[in-house]
């Protein structure tokens, strides 16, 4: 549980629950939170209730493995019918990052109809980001191009 003054959201640890769970299925909307979030829990309230209660999953990318994420990330997308995730890490973590890069793939591979926003926290304000910023960011020759046109 993340709490907040007297709410609390029920956060759960993406390694730990099952791909069906009741909880997943029944909502169709999942956060994905890098689990440094958890410094920022007014912030993972306010967009569960934007996604009207969402579940809310928790992963530190640099305890497990991207592959393994990833996989269970499909799983209960499909396991659980989820129809829109959304991703929120704190910006500037590498570990983090992979979180977006991770949901990207499985999106592109097995799941295009899922709906996928992106969000960072910067100095405690929300930035939203692009899948295409996202996708841009894993390929260094892309960016570097970008700046030495600048």
């Amino acid at each position: 549980m993340v709490g907040v003054g007297e709410d609390t959201v029920d956060l759960q640890h993406l390694m730990r629950i099952n791909v069906g769970d009741k909880r997943l299925r029944d909502k169709k909307r999942l956060i994905l939170v890098g689990s440094c979030m958890d410094r920022f829990p007014e912030i993972i309230k306010e967009y569960s209730e934007e996604m009207e209660d969402a579940a809310v999953l928790h992963i530190c990318l640099e305890e497990s493995h991207i592959n393994q994420a990833g996989f269970k990330i499909g799983s209960i997308v499909r396991y659980s019918g989820i129809e829109k995730i959304a991703v929120l890490t704190v910006d500037g973590s590498p570990h983090c990052v992979q979180l977006h890069f991770v949901v990207e793939d499985v999106k592109r591979h097995f799941t295009p109809e899922i709906e996928i926003t992106h969000y960072v926290v910067e100095k405690g304000k929300i930035h939203e980001i692009s899948s295409q910023a996202v996708k841009t960011s894993r390929h260094l020759s892309k960016v570097q191009r970008m700046l030495d046109a600048k």
